[in-house]
């Protein structure tokens, strides 16, 4: 409950904090690789930025199928945005000399890499980031957030963060530790925080390089790789749960008789053969 109390409180105070000028740059493209997009204060016209481009809050990337980009902050902090990605930068404040930083981003679609190197002595998380189903609070850690139409999944490699559903009426919030997992559905709270292992990594990575099977995953049962280790044994698999009556993801059997009983052995009730009759 504390934890959960923090978050919002961060992201009260990143948005009561002042805008700033509008050509204050916190941040600076360090790759730009394909079609991007950058939407100064999330307005037109598009503008294609290139490598040391500045990045200022306010400001909406939106990379392309074959885009790819990765933005380095004031306080070093990088964030790697995958093919199929839209990103809104809402606030970036950082004071160095004081130690303080209030950050939120917004992902509404695709995969991002996070990679936030500086700790800060505060109470509540810093650096927010919010999807349409999850916020995750953190201080300093690295992840993979990846979204889908009706969940996220966040792949913790590094550090700690606390993570919960979006809508604050939903109750449940867990703790993300070194190398591991969960999945935050719409209207449901994160699943338990669950272990993989550093190979893991691999399919993610591959992900946001190419953005291949972004489109497909999560969001439903039997999702794509990198998903497919949650089936390694002594998992309790997203396919395992939906055979669990308890579980909030059961999906009852479909009720039809196997293939080799017969429709009359199975109860039910075969059709007429229709006789037309001639005079």
């Amino acid at each position: 409950m504390k934890i959960f109390v923090s978050i919002f409180l961060a992201i009260a105070c990143c948005l009561a904090l002042p805008a700033g000028s509008p050509a204050e740059v916190v941040g600076r493209f360090v790759k730009v690789e394909g079609p991007v997009d950058l939407l100064r204060q999330g307005k037109l016209p598009v503008q294609a930025p290139k490598a040391n481009d500045g990045v200022e809050p306010g400001d909406v990337i939106r990379t392309k199928i074959q885009g790819r980009a990765q933005v380095k902050f004031v306080d070093d902090s990088v964030l790697t945005i995958a093919p199929g990605t839209r990103v809104a930068l809402e606030v970036y404040q950082y004071d160095a000399s004081k130690g303080a930083r209030k950050v939120a981003l917004q992902v509404f679609r695709g995969m991002v890499q996070a990679a936030i190197n500086q700790a800060f002595d505060t109470r509540e998380p810093d650096f927010i980031m919010k999807t349409h189903t999850a916020i995750l609070g953190v201080k300093a850690a690295k992840w993979y957030a990846l979204l889908g139409p009706n969940a996220t999944d966040v792949y913790n490699e590094s550090g700690k963060m606390s993570v919960r559903n979006i809508f604050p009426e939903i109750p449940g919030e867990i703790i993300l530790n070194v190398m591991e997992f969960s999945r935050i559905m719409t209207s449901l709270a994160p699943t338990a925080a669950m272990p993989f292992q550093r190979q893991d990594l691999a399919p993610l990575e591959r992900m946001l390089h190419t953005g291949d099977g972004i489109s497909m995953a999560p969001g439903g049962l039997g999702g794509p790789m990198p998903f497919a280790f949650l089936d390694q044994p002594g998992f309790q698999s997203l396919k395992t749960l939906a055979t669990d009556p308890q579980s909030p993801f059961f999906r009852p059997p479909q009720l039809l008789p196997p293939a080799h009983i017969s429709p009359r052995e199975a109860g039910v009730r075969e059709p007429r053969p229709h006789i037309i009759r001639r005079n």
